[in-house]
Parts: C-alpha cells; sequence; structure tokens
C-alpha cells in the first residue's frame, strides 16, 4: 500500500518504512504526527475521494532536524572587478512513515472515543439584562478638523 501525502507545499509518494528527507518541520525530533493525506492506493484500489481519505491515516515520526549540503553561488563580471560569492544550506528534517492505516474516520473515531457531555445553558435571571442590551452603545467618532496652515509674515515684520 502506498499514500501521496503534502508536506510544506510539496508532494511526496510513500509507503510503511521509508524514510524522507524534507523541509523542516515544526514538530520535535521523536514525535508523531499525521500529515494531509491527498490519495491513497492499495493495488487493486485507489482512494481520491475526500470522504474516502478521511478514513486513511498516514503516521509519521520525525527521526533529526539536520542541514543540507552547502550550496556555493558565486557572481562574477568580466572587467568591472565584481565578484560576489554567497550559499546557503537548507534547514531539513528526516522522517519515517510509520504506518498507513485505513479505517473510521479520524473525527467520528475522536468522538466516540470520548463522548462530549453536554452542560445545560445558564438562563438569564429575571432582574437582569441581557449582555447586548446592558452595554451601551458608543456615539460614532467625530471627523477631526485639520488645522489651518498659519499665515507667513510679511518681510518687514520677520526678524532678522
Amino acid at each position: 500500500m502506498f499514500a501521496v501525502i503534502s508536506l510544506g507545499g510539496k508532494q511526496y509518494r510513500v509507503q510503511k518504512g521509508e524514510y524522507l528527507t524534507v523541509d523542516r518541520l515544526a514538530h520535535e525530533p521523536g514525535s508523531t504526527f499525521t500529515p494531509t493525506v491527498l490519495l491513497a492506493s492499495s493495488g487493486e484500489d485507489t482512494l481520491i475521494d475526500a470522504d474516502a481519505l478521511a478514513k486513511v491515516t498516514v503516521t509519521a515520526r520525525v527521526d533529526e532536524h539536520m542541514l543540507g549540503t552547502k550550496i556555493r553561488v558565486f557572481q562574477y563580471k568580466p572587467k568591472k572587478s565584481t565578484k560576489k560569492a554567497r550559499g546557503h544550506r537548507s534547514r531539513l528534517s528526516r522522517i519515517t512513515i510509520e504506518d498507513i492505516a485505513v479505517g473510521a474516520p479520524k473525527k467520528a473515531a475522536a468522538a466516540k472515543a470520548a463522548p462530549a457531555e453536554k452542560a445545560p445553558a445558564a438562563k438569564p435571571k429575571a432582574d437582569e439584562k441581557p449582555a447586548a442590551a446592558a452595554a451601551p452603545k458608543k456615539a460614532p467618532a467625530k471627523p477631526r478638523k485639520k488645522p489651518e496652515p498659519k499665515a507667513e509674515k510679511p518681510a518687514a515684520e520677520q526678524e532678522a
């Protein structure tokens, strides 16, 4: 079975037990996460529908964070005495695909595991006003007047 997942705006075809080097993830090394599944296939069946993909879970573990190979960029213009040397190292994460499972939808499984108890809604007392009516409305802000420019003094009155 394989799946196509999306990480960092890129798509990867993955299988169980496979290692991947991807752009740096926000997860700590040793933690597990579930990436977005775009397609899943078991050989004879291919799932591409959003409802069917909601049942597919890909579990991945972050093994380590590392730096990629150093890339050198050198710019040179002859007869101009211009030389620029630059470079960078990409920040990467190495992940392992632990499992690809098809089962109950993620949201439905979580809801079945821990049913939420509904608390009764609090009724306002008869002597209390609703919060919307209690707060006074503010008047709209008045437009500010621009200050008038100062009149220039005639040349005779100016200080020397």
